[in-house]
C-alpha cells in the first residue's frame, strides 16, 4: 500500500458532510454539518466484530476472562419501555433459541469516549449504520446483515426519516422499535460502541490482511490501494473501510469493503484466541470491553450460554449481506435509499427463520464479502 503522511493524518480529521445530510431539527451549525463521516462505518464493523468474536472464540476466552466479561458498561433495559404489543413475536419452537442483536456505531461528534468501561460522556448522537446479527442456535452459523444509513423508513412518532435519525431522537429504545418495525424481527439484546480504541484494537491484533483484487486510488486521502495483499495496521485500516472516491460504485462499494474487514478481523480474532495464551486473550477481552456498551438484560448466564453455544462459528458459517434496496433517490434535500419492498418482507422472514442463505440464492441476491473492490 501506497499510504502517505499526509492522507494518514488528514484520516484523524473531520471531513465536511452535505447538507442534505443533516437530520431536520438539529443545529445548522458548523460542528452539526461535520460528523466524522470516516469512522462511522468503522465502528460498525468493530461492534458486529465484538459481537461475533466473544461469541464464537469459544469456552476458553470465557474461562480467562470471565471478570472482564463482567464489567461491560451496560445500558438500562432499552425493551422495558416498548409496549408488548408494539414487538414482534418470540419466534415460535427452536427458532426461540436464536439471539439477535442490533448492533450501532455511533457518531457522538464527543471529544471523549461515550461507549464501554472507558466512557467519560453519556452524550447521544446518531448511528449512521446499523447490524442485525442473527446467531443460529447450536453453532450452526450466523447472518450479518447491513441496513444502509440513508434507508427512508417510518420511525415511530417522527414520521418518515433515514433510519440512523432513530438514535438521535430515542436511543435504544427507538432505534430498536424503528428496526423491529421494518424488519418484523424481534431484536434480544443492543450493542453500541463509538469509535475511540478500535484502532487500538486492530494493533492488537497484529494487523488484518487484506486482498485488494484491482488498484484503485482515493483521491479524498492521497492513497493508492494496489492490486494485491495488504498487511493493515488501525490508521490503514481506517482508510480502508472508509474509501469510497476510488470505487466505482461509491458508498455501496464502500459498504462492501467494510464487510470484507469485518471477515478479515473476525477471521483474526478467532485464530487468536484459539492460539495463544490466556493471558493473551483476557488482554483481548478488555480491550474489547473497554469500546463497547450492551444492554443489561444481557446476563453473565446468557455470554457463558453463549460461548458455549457459539464456539464452532467460523466465517464459513457466516453470511454477511444488506437489506434488499431497488437503488437512490431524493426525498426534499434527502438523498436516501430506497428499500425494496418486493424482497424485504420475505428477505427479514428468512433471516429470522434460519433460511437466510437459500433466499438469497432463489433471489439472486449476492452475499457481501464474496468480492469487494
Amino acid at each position: 500500500m501506497q499510504a502517505s503522511e499526509a492522507g494518514t493524518a488528514e484520516g484523524r480529521q473531520e471531513a465536511p458532510v452535505p447538507a442534505d445530510n443533516l437530520v431536520p431539527g438539529l443545529r445548522d451549525d458548523k460542528r452539526a454539518r461535520r460528523p466524522r463521516r470516516r469512522v462511522r462505518r468503522y465502528l460498525l464493523l468493530s461492534a458486529a466484530v465484538l459481537v461475533l468474536g466473544l461469541l464464537g472464540c469459544g469456552l476458553t476466552l470465557y474461562l480467562v476472562a470471565q471478570s472482564d466479561l463482567n464489567s461491560f458498561r451496560t445500558i438500562k433495559n432499552p425493551f422495558a419501555a416498548i409496549p408488548a404489543a408494539q414487538r414482534p413475536p418470540v419466534p415460535p419452537g427452536a427458532l426461540s433459541q436464536d439471539v439477535t442483536f442490533l448492533v450501532g456505531g455511533v457518531d457522538t461528534r464527543s471529544p471523549v469516549p461515550t461507549t464501554g468501561t472507558q466512557a467519560q460522556s453519556d452524550v447521544r448522537g446518531r448511528t449512521d449504520t446499523l447490524m442485525m446479527v442473527h446467531l443460529l442456535s447450536g453453532g450452526r452459523g450466523a447472518y450479518v446483515v447491513s441496513i444502509p444509513r440513508d434507508s427512508w423508513v417510518p420511525i415511530p412518532g417522527h414520521g418518515m426519516g433515514k433510519v440512523n435519525w432513530a438514535y438521535y431522537f430515542g436511543g435504544q429504545m427507538l432505534a430498536i422499535r424503528t428496526v423491529e418495525q421494518l424488519t418484523d424481527v424481534r431484536i434480544d439484546h443492543v450493542a453500541v460502541i463509538d469509535w475511540d480504541g478500535f484502532k487500538d484494537l486492530t494493533n492488537d491484533l497484529g494487523g488484518v490482511n487484506i486482498d485488494v483484487p484491482v488498484t484503485s486510488y482515493d483521491s479524498a486521502n492521497h492513497v493508492t490501494w494496489a492490486k494485491g495483499i495488504h498487511h493493515l495496521n488501525g490508521s490503514q485500516a481506517l482508510l480502508y473501510v472508509r474509501d469510497r472516491y476510488g470505487l466505482t460504485n461509491g458508498d455501496f462499494g464502500r459498504e462492501a469493503r467494510q464487510q470484507n474487514f469485518l471477515r478479515a478481523v473476525f477471521e483474526k480474532l478467532h485464530d487468536s484466541v484459539s492460539l495463544t495464551s490466556p493471558l493473551h486473550m483476557a488482554s483481548l477481552a478488555r480491550d474489547l470491553s473497554k469500546a463497547v456498551s450492551v444492554d443489561d438484560t444481557l446476563s453473565d448466564s446468557d455470554i457463558e450460554h453463549l460461548l458455549l453455544d457459539m464456539r464452532h462459528l467460523s466465517t464459513s458459517n457466516i453470511v454477511f449481506a444488506t437489506a434488499p434496496y431497488f437503488g437512490t433517490g431524493q426525498v426534499g434535500s434527502q438523498s436516501v435509499v430506497n428499500l425494496d419492498p418486493a424482497l424485504d418482507q420475505g428477505f427479514w422472514h428468512a433471516f429470522e427463520y434460519d433460511t437466510l442463505p437459500a433466499f438469497m440464492h432463489e433471489e439472486g441476491l449476492k452475499p457481501l464479502g464474496a468480492t469487494t473492490p
